[in-house]
């Protein structure tokens, strides 16, 4: 079986990859910032944890060496996310390629051509850095997570309501959802420097998601709309976050809510 380096695989998506390629029987490499405990929640038994750092390069050698596939579920917040996602990708894609690595998949985000989000431009330069290695590259973008709504709809709790973005519809997917598809192209699955897109198995609004979540979690706290300003608000009003016509048959939002207890 081939080696698979997850890069960022602590991370929500990457643990989920983790499990996915340790299941299917993959020679597994994690490589984080920072190793985990092996009995630190979201700890994969059976893979191999490795430190290494994408922006400063500080054991990227390390942990390419001997991989045949890398999938790079990398993430960064604040203004961290763009050297995360510039300068580390350019790291990574080019140790990679001096190893001998010989295919790259990388999750991105559905619906972030053109947009102005200075976190999904940061994604796209992501995106070029790595279709344009020396790498056999596959993009999978997704639509949001399912724990990511559910953020959003807990932000409110300080407030005392459950807030959900008015004018708003997601397509929420399971993070399980993605992992298979992604350990799928590391595997072969996909055209060669190709841009995949997946989204969950329904659109619905931010409103009926957020009584869902709601329901689930016992809460009496009113649902808020809540007009969320600047480019993300618009490009989510406009529908850009949606893929309805690359919809999977997994894991809805509903049923992860009930599987959550």
């Amino acid at each position: 079986m081939p080696r698979v380096l997850v890069v960022g695989g602590t991370g929500l998506a990457g643990r989920a990859v983790t499990a996915d390629a340790v299941a299917r029987g993959h020679d597994v490499v994690v490589a984080s910032r920072r190793v985990p405990d092996d009995d630190a929640p979201g700890y994969v038994t059976g893979a191999v944890y490795v430190a290494a750092d994408l922006v400063s390069g500080a054991g990227l050698e390390e942990a390419v060496d001997g991989a045949d596939v890398l999938i790079d579920a990398s993430n960064g917040a604040g203004r961290r996310a763009a050297h995360v996602f510039a300068t580390g990708a350019m790291n990574l894609v080019q140790t990679a390629a001096r190893f001998g690595v010989g295919r790259a998949v990388l999750l991105s985000i559905a619906g972030i051509d053109d947009a102005r989000y200075p976190y999904y431009r940061a994604k796209l330069a992501q995106e070029r850095i790595h279709l344009d290695s020396a790498l056999e590259t596959r993009i999978v973008r997704a639509t949001q997570f399912h724990d990511f709504v559910t953020a959003i709809f807990e932000r409110g709790r300080r407030f005392g309501t459950v807030t959900a973005p008015s004018g708003t519809r997601f397509q929420p997917i399971a993070v399980d959802d993605v992992a298979r598809v992604l350990v799928d192209a590391a595997e072969g699955a996909g055209e060669p420097n190709g841009i995949v897109t997946i989204g969950g198995p329904r659109v619905e609004s931010a409103r009926s998601l957020a009584r869902q979540w709601k329901q689930a979690s016992g809460t009496r706290r009113p649902v808020l709309p809540v007009r969320l300003t600047g480019p993300l608000g618009s490009a989510w009003r406009a529908g850009r976050n949606l893929a309805p016509e690359h919809a999977l048959d997994g894991l809805g939002y509903d049923a992860w809510l009930g599987a959550r207890d």
